[in-house]
């Protein structure tokens, strides 16, 4: 019965700790991209940790957020201080980083 109960238990962590994802980025913070630069054409094919610090120093209200090897999915809320980087497979900016 103890294995049993301890197999249980055990099991059950592990299901609920892939829900239990800490971000290491600020909250969410909704509203609308004004007064400060929200977009930055000018470094598509920048490698993507150059581009990430040029949008921080630009903007200090935002966080880059270097997106994996995952086709660039994320999350589709619109964050005002959030800008997605999309990596190419040479690891240079794809697309044109945005706040959102």
């Amino acid at each position: 019965m103890k294995v049993t109960t301890t197999f249980f238990l055990l099991s059950f962590v592990i299901f609920i700790s892939q829900y239990l994802v800490i971000s290491p980025y600020p909250p969410c913070a909704s509203g609308v991209c004004s007064g400060v630069k929200c977009k930055w054409p000018e470094l598509v094919g920048v490698e993507v940790k150059q581009a990430k610090f040029i949008i921080e120093q630009e903007n200090p209200s935002v966080t880059g957020v270097i997106l994996g090897d995952t086709g660039c999915v994320h999350q589709m809320d619109v964050c005002i201080n959030r800008v997605w980087i999309c990596p190419d497979k040479h690891g240079r900016v794809a697309t044109v980083p945005q706040v959102g």
